[in-house]
């Protein structure tokens, strides 16, 4: 199963993710947005790292911006939002990650699946937190088996297993966050979930 750690910004934990041979480590390099990581640090950060792809977080920039920032820092993918459904063309030859909201309609999503299949290599999505209720399963459940989705959930700790069993996603996506002091952090959540995924 395919692992994304997300908004990494510190050392400490790309090299835990890497460690548990996460294939992908996303930075958020769109100055001017939440948990934004000069590309500076990133690259100081990625020279520490091997194994997993390294990946641009955009959200809103320009796609000659992206495409530049691909180029220039070497990434091996870049992720958007959704947002940029219409405009992949602006974007060919890159390996894509598209964000999307779970909490979305079904329509809207099942449109945006399949507007984009074969121009995305992976979607990314975020799930409303808790188990989901049974009609959630089964939509995710088929999302799952049709498209190669990697799921953002905060499921209860006991239901992780049941979890992957039921909707059997092509990954996770994971967080990274703050230190709790340099080269500090607990990773205890985390470490349940490599558990569950007997890593």
């Amino acid at each position: 199963m395919l692992i994304k750690a997300s908004r990494i910004t510190n050392l400490t934990d790309a090299r835990y993710f890497a460690a548990k041979e996460a294939d992908f480590l996303g930075f958020n390099l769109e100055e001017g947005t939440e948990g934004y990581l000069d590309p500076v640090y990133m690259k100081a950060i990625r020279e520490w790292v091997e194994g997993p792809k390294i990946v641009g977080e955009f959200s809103r920039a320009d796609s000659s911006v992206i495409r530049e920032a691909a180029r220039f820092f070497g990434l091996d993918a870049v992720q958007v939002t959704g947002a940029y459904a219409a405009r992949l063309a602006e974007l060919e030859g890159l390996e894509l990650i598209m964000q999307l909201d779970g909490a979305q309609d079904h329509a809207s999503l099942l449109q945006t699946f399949g507007e984009t299949r074969g121009q995305v290599a992976w979607y990314l999505v975020s799930l409303k937190p808790g188990m989901p209720d049974p009609e959630e399963t089964a939509f995710w459940k088929k999302c799952c088996a049709d498209y190669p989705v990697l799921l953002e959930a905060d499921v209860p700790e006991a239901q992780w297993p049941d979890f992957l069993a039921e909707l059997r996603p092509a990954g996770l996506g994971l967080t990274g966050g703050d230190e709790e002091q340099v080269g500090v952090k607990s990773f205890d959540e985390i470490d349940l979930i490599f558990e569950a995924l007997g890593r």
